[in-house]
């Protein structure tokens, strides 16, 4: 004589709680919700295919893949997802080799006026020059008259 202490869930009911609790993985980012929501759906297309004649050993399977899941996997995602990048990219772009044009008394160099800072005078460069910009950093742009060969 077998009792029954649950009724079978429905797998569309189970593979939707799955997802519901994947989704409030969003909102708590601790990596625990996620893999129990995967056990879920994976006992939920389990029971579409398979019938269980007792709920109790839905949510059991679902807690033991859960749990194989969490122990093998989370782990290497809080690695991946929540640790920073080591390097960020260089994202000073303003501050690259280039050519600008004397406009104005000032170098006109990447859609700026900068106002030059090099060791000769502004006055050594004639207006509409075009000018060698070896630095562009805080308003003041390093330059050097091109030399042609």
């Amino acid at each position: 004589m077998e009792s029954l202490i649950l009724n079978p869930i429905d797998p569309f009911l189970l593979i939707g709680l799955g997802f519901l609790l994947i989704a409030s993985e969003m909102l708590v980012t601790a990596f625990i919700m996620l893999w129990f929501g995967f056990g879920i759906i994976i006992v939920g297309i389990i029971s579409y295919f398979y019938a269980y004649t007792d709920g109790i050993w839905q949510l059991a399977s679902a807690s033991i893949i859960a749990l194989l899941l969490l122990i093998v996997l989370r782990n290497k995602f809080v690695r991946e997802f929540l640790n920073p990048v080591d390097k960020l990219p260089e994202e000073n772009f303003l501050n690259e080799e280039g050519q600008g044009v004397i406009k104005d008394g000032k170098v006109y160099y990447k859609s700026i006026f900068w106002t030059p800072d090099n060791l000769g005078n502004i006055n050594d460069f004639e207006e509409g020059e075009v000018v060698d910009v070896f630095e562009a950093l805080k308003g003041k742009a390093k330059i050097r008259k091109i030399i042609k060969k």
